[in-house]
């Protein structure tokens, strides 16, 4: 028999270990350690209150971990999902959103987000199943050190504090961050996380955030006047030279940024993968009992 939980009676360490055994025949290698699983969870706004686990026979065999940000009030977000190898064709999966929805119901939130790696296509199926559409197509690149190392940094970035940023940032964006690299990301994370900017002229007019120990480029955005203007690199060569990495990682840089995806083109960084960007209205007390007062037919 499988009964279904929220996620927040279980400790951290089974949540690690569920997802561990779900994602070991993933199309990527997922050898994620308990302190990374903390950290990205967090980072994402994971609510064990929100988020839903299956058991069977006293196993954790199922999970929809479910973040929330205050900059997207009516919108929860699948920090992961997955179903372990042998629990897979009981459609655990969709059980646990349903109840996922008739959970959130009723709290104000009307839509649902996650991301997909495009070459899983047994994934996309099934939350195409659910109902969830693509909105946006997201690319992963590593750039080498070496791609940068030797190129003129004019004028020179500078650290800052990312408070300093924030409220800056948006007007710099061609295309919004994805979810795990919004600014409550940068904030949750704290130190971990290391910005730097450019300014011409008492303006922002380019800034970076990088991740310390992954070197993972979370935010990277050039105002629209001083783009082609050498400053993307500057700062790119920057982030690698001052944290010691061989390379830089970036996770979803929206193909519709022109600008980060020619930058990246020209300096030679290689595309990792390619993720979809997925999502799905959610249904609401109000949307659910209109339903009800529907005449039967």
């Amino acid at each position: 028999m499988i009964l279904f939980h929220k996620a927040s009676a279980f400790s951290m360490e089974q949540l690690h270990q569920v997802m561990s055994s779900a994602f070991s025949d993933y199309v990527i290698q997922m050898n994620m350690p308990l302190a990374d699983f903390e950290r990205m969870i967090t980072a994402r706004g994971f609510d064990p209150e929100l988020s839903w686990v299956a058991v069977e026979d006293g196993k954790l065999v199922g999970f929809w971990f479910i973040g929330k940000q205050e900059a997207f009030p009516n919108t929860i977000y699948a920090v992961s999902t997955g179903t372990v190898p042998e629990a897979r064709g009981k459609g655990i999966a969709s059980k646990l959103f349903a109840q996922l929805q008739g959970h959130v119901a009723g709290k104000g939130y009307n839509q649902i987000r996650l991301e997909v790696i495009t070459s899983n296509t047994a994934a996309v199926k099934a939350y195409e199943k659910l109902g969830f559409t693509i909105k946006r197509n997201f690319q992963c690149f590593k750039l080498l050190k070496s791609e940068v190392a030797d190129r003129a940094i004019t004028p020179t970035p500078l650290t800052a504090p990312w408070a300093d940023i924030e409220q800056k940032a948006a007007g710099l964006w061609e295309s919004p961050p994805s979810w795990q690299n919004s600014a409550y990301a940068v904030r949750a994370i704290g130190d971990e996380a290391t910005t730097y900017k450019i300014e011409q002229d008492g303006e922002l007019a380019a800034y970076i955030v990088v991740t310390r120990t992954t070197g993972s480029v979370m935010q990277i955005a050039v105002a629209p006047h001083h783009r082609r203007r050498g400053f993307a690199t500057a700062l790119l060569a920057t982030a690698c030279a001052d944290l010691g990495k061989d390379s830089l990682t970036f996770i979803n840089v929206d193909e519709g940024d022109e600008t980060i995806m020619q930058t990246l083109s020209k300096l030679g960084a290689k595309k990792t993968l390619q993720q979809y960007e997925m999502e799905r209205a959610l249904q609401t007390s109000a949307s659910s009992a209109e339903q009800k007062m529907q005449p039967a037919t």
